[in-house]
């Protein structure tokens, strides 16, 4: 039996909950209250998969303008489109300001974990923020 719409987006979003540590959110933004697809901690993600494999998709400016209007109704501080060309990868559509965050936060994050001496120390202590535990705390988020 072929797949609906309905449980190819359902995949699509546990996918990105999972990879994302996030949840999906229950019916899809169907209450008033719960919108987007899925919430990761401050990031509102919404998801718009292909039914069939395809090289391309067309991506509406109301999707993101819906996207931030939601994100803000639901007090998070960023927000993303997750489009996937019906196969199991996402891209991310995000604004300008997100993505220069996110850069300098990796190159920053780089520079700490070059002056840490890198992450293959494995002694490590969570309770004292030494070098060790700050390494262990990297490696947790990374996962």
């Amino acid at each position: 039996m072929k797949d609906s719409t309905r449980d190819k987006s359902s995949i699509q979003e546990k996918r990105i909950a999972k990879a994302m540590g996030g949840r999906q959110v229950v019916g899809s933004g169907s209450t008033p209250f719960l919108k987007g697809d899925v919430v990761v901690d401050k990031l509102f993600i919404e998801a718009k998969t292909k039914m069939n494999p395809s090289q391309s998709i067309t991506v509406k400016k109301s999707w993101i303008d819906k996207a931030k209007e939601q994100s803000l109704a639901m007090r998070k501080e960023d927000y993303a489109i997750a489009v996937s060309f019906g196969d199991p990868k996402e891209y991310y559509l995000i604004e300008d300001t997100l993505m220069e965050d996110l850069y300098k936060s990796r190159e920053a994050l780089r520079a700490v974990i070059d002056a840490l001496g890198g992450l293959d120390d494995r002694l490590v202590d969570l309770d004292n923020l030494t070098g060790n535990g700050i390494r262990a705390l990297i490696r947790r988020h990374l996962e």
